[in-house]
């Protein structure tokens, strides 16, 4: 009675399609038939692991009638449950490695070039073909040319500051895939994720209608020149204020908590700055951004959900490469310092002109203006 073959079918509770309209298999007009089973590893940060689902459309292009399952961090799995291609998401854990184990794949990606990623590959036990990075006596080792070449780039710094390639670019290269136009991920962000995120807004500034600049102020801890600090926000704020009629708002997650105070502290209450952090949940923080309008931000998470929600960026670079984010026809506007050559040093420095302090605040606006009049597609 079951179709075991319908990409729907969950095993554990009723699909989807049952609880809608009371669909059964035999008689099911929903019946969606897969073929090739193919597993996609991807357990980085949650940026990186966003920015990889532009990939998808090509992986799923190679196959016929593909079932693909997306292996992640924990941390992800919220973020990896919205993207579109995905027909099941394992969070890496005792049961998901179980998973993994008995999944019977037919084909692996694995494209990170870390130990745990291509160990895990190995253990999948791929049927026709593992594609990326796997394991052999205990050594990672690619499976073509080009994620050779990934690799040395890591290995390599002269390598990954002469760059000038985007991070798809490399990856479409070790799938072999033609590079016609890549994507943005493909985020679907629920209805009541919508609703909460319009009521948020509605209680941060009313229903008055003026443009809507969101500020990531947050860094991270690996790299925290990624983003400009509290008293450079501040300068882009005032000038800023001076030359749009907007309001601002300043996103990130719970670390960001004392920077966000620190900020508000520089500002009267009359201006039109306020503060929406987003402390737990990553699928808030896509609905909260997808009610702006434009967004500063660094290399961050953040860049990647404006991406995928088609929302114009100013982003700024440092210690990270901008050659490997894609602009996607001028959705990311990049802006970083040419009076230092040691940009891309993926470190940290205790320089007092540094690749964050010596960005010109009124050269942001500027980016920030030809966003705003670029326009964006309407919010999801």
């Amino acid at each position: 009675m079951i179709k075991f073959t319908c990409r729907h079918y969950i095993a554990s509770k009723p699909c989807v399609f049952n609880k809608i309209d009371g669909s059964e298999c035999p008689t099911c007009r929903h019946f969606s038939e897969y073929n090739d089973r193919v597993l996609f590893i991807k357990l980085d940060a949650i940026g990186d692991v966003l920015r990889s689902a532009s990939l998808l459309p090509a992986i799923i292009g190679r196959h016929d009638r593909a079932y693909l399952a997306w292996l992640t961090a924990t941390e992800s799995v919220d973020l990896v449950m919205m993207l579109s291609y995905v027909d099941e998401v394992i969070g890496l854990s005792d049961g998901g490695l179980a998973r993994v184990m008995t999944g019977g794949w037919d084909f692996v990606y694995s494209l990170s070039n870390d130990l745990s990623s291509a160990s895990l590959a190995t253990t999948a036990r791929a049927k026709k073909a593992t594609v990326g990075y796997y394991v052999e006596d205990g050594i990672i080792k690619p499976t073509n040319a080009a994620a050779e070449r990934w690799l040395e780039m890591a290995a390599f710094d002269r390598l990954k500051r002469a760059n000038t390639q985007t991070y798809q670019h490399h990856m479409l290269s070790i799938l072999e895939a033609d590079e016609a136009e890549i994507p943005p991920p493909a985020l679907v962000i629920g209805d009541d994720l919508v609703r909460a995120a319009k009521a948020r807004m509605n209680e941060l500034f009313g229903d008055r209608m003026r443009p809507r600049i969101a500020v990531n102020i947050g860094a991270g801890s690996r790299w925290p020149k990624k983003m400009l600090n509290a008293a450079e926000i501040c300068r882009y704020l005032r000038l800023l204020r001076d030359r749009i009629d907007a309001d601002v708002i300043l996103v990130g997650g719970a670390a960001e908590a004392e920077k966000a105070r620190e900020i508000l502290a520089r500002f009267d209450a009359s201006d039109p700055v306020k503060v929406a952090l987003t402390e737990r949940s990553v699928p808030q923080f896509v609905a909260l951004l997808n009610e702006t309008d434009v967004l500063l931000c660094g290399d961050t998470l953040a860049l990647h959900i404006a991406t995928a929600i088609g929302l114009p960026a100013v982003a700024v670079f440092g210690p990270t490469s901008a050659a490997e984010i894609a602009d996607f026809d001028g959705l990311v506007a990049k802006a970083w310092t040419n009076r230092l050559d040691c940009l891309v040093c993926y470190g940290d420095c205790a320089k007092g002109d540094n690749c964050m302090s010596l960005l010109d605040p009124a050269a942001l606006v500027d980016l920030t203006q030809a966003q705003l009049a670029r326009g964006r597609r309407n919010p999801l």
